[in-house]
């Protein structure tokens, strides 16, 4: 069961997209929704000159204080409403990263629960994948819109046997029981990938039934585009309104300089996506 979510708010701004979905998860299973507050001077100070007087680095200090205070208030106002139980942690340990703060409390979380980076927002992107790659812990990747997740969900599992694929589904367990309909989507790549996928089929369909998981499968070919393409258009195709999937099978590198299928689902997706590493 997902008891323990988590939601960092460490850029001066609050998600209550974030916080809404979060809620929405912890409510089935009675869980606890956290809204993770504060700020980092790491990268001001990195990036500072040899020589910086004590005030500059007090003025910063106060500016993260402020801004933590203002999260917290906003984060317990969207939080008193919920219906579940909730808490404010508040970071104190500043001059760690944003990422190393959010990995820090992942540690005793089940579900990580962040914003979708809009375009150009850098920053945002490599916090998303420094928390993914480094926490061990599944991202909910959740965009401005979103509301909450539905009763009656509609799961796309994006599924090709590799190891994050397989941490994936098994991570979002929790989700696929109550979820109101499922496909395991397979994208045929090749003939040796349609070999591995004919023999994973029947094998995970069997293990998930054991779970109490019925799934139907859904194939499709690349026929030129990338997996990414597919799986996007297969989840607007069917109104999924959940993606499962495996966060970076290949390195940060890689994807970004020649794409991937973690890196198109973050630019071309409108439901939440869940991820794991």
């Amino acid at each position: 069961m997902l008891k323990d979510v988590l939601v960092p708010q460490l850029w001066g701004d609050v998600s209550t997209a974030a916080l809404r979905i979060a809620c929405s998860i912890a409510a089935p299973s009675r869980g606890r929704v956290t809204a993770l507050v504060g700020g980092s001077i790491a990268s001001t100070i990195a990036d500072a000159r040899e020589y910086r007087p004590t005030g500059d680095y007090r003025s910063m200090c106060d500016s993260v204080a402020a801004a933590t205070d203002e999260a917290a208030r906003a984060s317990e106002i969207e939080l008193r409403s919920s219906g579940v139980s909730w808490d404010i942690r508040r970071n104190s340990a500043d001059w760690l990263t944003v990422s190393e703060i959010a990995i820090r409390h992942a540690r005793y979380a089940d579900l990580v629960v962040i914003e979708k980076p809009q375009v150009g927002l850098s920053s945002r992107r490599k916090f998303f994948s420094e928390v993914l790659s480094g926490a061990g812990r599944p991202v909910l990747l959740v965009p401005d819109s979103a509301i909450g997740l539905a009763s009656a969900l509609h799961v796309a599992i994006a599924w090709n046997a590799s190891r994050e694929g397989t941490r994936a589904l098994h991570d979002a367990m929790p989700l696929l029981r109550w979820a109101g309909s499922i496909e395991l989507l397979i994208v045929d790549e090749g003939l040796e990938e349609q070999t591995r996928a004919d023999h994973s089929e029947a094998d995970i369909k069997a293990h998930l039934a054991r779970h109490g998981v019925v799934v139907e499968v859904v194939r499709r070919t690349c026929s030129g585009a990338s997996v990414g393409q597919v799986i996007a258009e297969r989840v607007r195709e069917a109104g999924a309104n959940l993606v499962v999937a495996g966060g970076y099978s290949h390195s940060h590198l890689m994807e970004q300089r020649f794409g991937g299928v973690t890196q198109y689902l973050l630019e071309n997706t409108s439901v939440p996506v869940f991820f794991s590493h």
